[in-house]
């Protein structure tokens, strides 16, 4: 579906730079990366929304001309459907939200209604269907804009952060939509989201973007921070956007106002991402006594099974993903809830 060529991106003093990248029809991507990272440029230039300063992109079987005028660029813009990071609703109804990508492409009138009922219902969205968009809570509101998406057949879906500001209880049926509709319709799939959980969840494809540049390498654990060195040598990352257990939560995680601090063995003081491979974590019952320096409570919160090992996803104020064995699951009895302490050395932390 895409293929992209020596590409480069400038947007707002960015610049993003792809070398090369393909994209498959029938496939999901899940793009991740620290915030700033370029995943909403890439979003942009796939959804043809904006243009690179040079380089090539093909969509389908033709090259994009981005000279070719607006007439021919909204034509192709149609067989890409794109939930932007902030999607505007018009002032209407929520069922003519829903439609009106619908009706822009000439589709019958019935066939409209017959397709924002269905859309509407799979996304628990049919008692609002009356409602004015400008009435709705926020997570209301971005379920409607990605039921508007998803309604379209198109031959790409381009979902940034899709399921942001959605209540805990509609996240299940969003995903399970996003699953069916790229099998379903054979169409490429691409989507960013900051839960690593829900990357692997959502797609067996990953394209890591840092600093504007695309990796070969599919990082794990990724988490971006601020390094610092103590006075004895020690680096240490301090980590943004730790989530600490609220008070009065019995779960083992950092205490309420706690920064997630991370030994590394390398790096320079300043902003930085890191990844963690997670063959390095440890996990155990109670803390080890190791030459390890890295020594983090957490809560399981999620286990999946990936060839004959299980991934094993910990809540330690951020997720950290580890990879064990079955058998070592089994003896430590690592379901959903259970306390556990993940350890890891320094060096296992990598500077991207």
């Amino acid at each position: 579906m895409y293929e992209l060529r020596e590409m480069l991106v400038r947007r707002d003093g960015f610049t993003l730079q792809i070398d090369y990248c393909r994209l498959e029809s029938g496939l999901t991507y899940a793009v991740v990366g620290p915030n700033g990272s370029g995943k909403t440029t890439l979003l942009d230039v796939l959804a043809l929304q904006r243009a690179p300063e040079s380089g090539e992109l093909r969509c389908g079987e033709q090259m994009v001309d981005w000279d070719a005028g607006r007439a021919t660029l909204v034509e192709r813009r149609r067989r890409i459907a794109y939930l932007m990071q902030n999607p505007y609703l018009f002032s209407m109804t929520v069922a003519d939200n829903i439609g009106y990508g619908l009706r822009l492409r000439g589709i019958d009138p019935a066939e409209i209604r017959s397709r924002v009922e269905t859309m509407a219902r799979r996304l628990s969205l049919e008692t609002l269907l009356q409602r004015s968009a400008r009435r709705l809570s926020g997570g209301e509101a971005q379920r409607v804009a990605l039921a508007r998406t998803l309604v379209l057949d198109a031959d790409a879906y381009v979902l940034d952060e899709p399921t942001a500001n959605v209540d805990r209880q509609h996240v299940h049926g969003i995903e399970s939509l996003i699953r069916a509709i790229g099998r379903q319709r054979q169409a490429v799939v691409v989507l960013t989201t900051h839960s690593q959980e829900q990357a692997y969840r959502l797609s067996t494809h990953h394209i890591s973007i840092f600093n504007g540049r695309l990796s070969d390498i599919a990082y794990e654990n990724v988490l971006a921070g601020r390094l610092r060195r103590e006075a004895d040598g020690v680096r240490i990352v301090t980590v943004t956007g730790a989530t600490p257990v609220p008070d009065g939560d019995d779960r083992l995680s950092l205490p309420p106002g706690a920064d997630l601090e991370i030994k590394v063995a390398g790096g320079e003081p300043g902003p930085v991402s890191v990844a963690i491979d997670p063959e390095h974590l440890i996990l155990s019952a109670a803390e080890l006594h190791s030459s390890a320096l890295n020594h983090l409570p957490g809560t399981v919160t999620r286990v999946e099974a990936q060839g004959d090992s299980l991934r094993v996803f910990v809540d330690v104020g951020v997720s950290l993903c580890a990879r064990i064995t079955a058998r070592s699951y089994q003896e430590m009895g690592l379901n959903a809830g259970r306390r556990v302490w993940v350890t890891f050395k320094a060096t296992a932390v990598r500077i991207l």
